[in-house]
Order: structure tokens, then sequence, then C-alpha cells
């Protein structure tokens, strides 16, 4: 006799489900595995692209608004015209190309 409140068991009715879920399973793993191997370095190089090109518009801003307000000051600061500012600049960037110049490492052909 059959017992009320539980349900009968047929292993018939749980294949199907079992095979859907692995199956799906499966399908599942392989997106997450093309998109792994696709999508997110994709993503990643984008974002890098993005970040990059404002790093150097605003780095490059920035250094012309720092050299702007250095000149003026050294314009207000020196005796003489703007000459003497020009001179002190100059002066300056000969000096660090020159180090940048002996920090070089020699090409041998």
């Amino acid at each position: 006799m059959a017992e009320t409140g539980t349900p009968s068991h047929d292993p018939h009715d749980e294949e199907p489900r079992d095979l859907a879920s692995r199956v799906t399973d499966h399908i599942v793993d392989a997106v997450g595995a093309l998109r792994s191997r696709t999508t997110e370095p994709l993503l990643t190089a984008t974002r890098a692209i993005v970040y990059g090109t404002f790093v150097a518009i605003a780095g490059t801003a920035f250094l012309a608004l720092v050299g702007i307000g250095l000149f003026r000051l050294l314009d207000t600061a020196l005796p003489g015209e703007s000459w003497s500012a020009f001179l002190a600049l100059g002066a300056a960037c000969i000096a660090a190309g020159a180090w940048l110049w002996s920090r070089r490492t020699p090409t041998t052909d």
C-alpha cells in the first residue's frame, strides 16, 4: 500500500531533468571560458587605452601650465625684460638635456 504524503519515486522522471541540467552547466561553463579568454582581455585593453589617453592629455596640459607658470614667475622675479626668464629656462632645459644625454646607453652595431 502506498503511503500518503510521499511522492512516488520514478527514476525516468529525473533523467531528463538531470540531463538538461548537465547540458546547461556545460553550456554555461563553455560560454564562461570563452568570455574569460576573449571579452575580458579586450575590456582590460580598452580600459588601459582610455585611461592612458586621459592621463597623457591631462599630463600634457599640466606640464604646459607648469611651464607657463614657471616662466611668469621667473619673468617677475628676475631683473630685466623677458629675456632673462628665457635665458634661465633655456639654461635649465640645456642642463636637463645634457644630463639625459649623459645617461643614455650607447648602441653597438
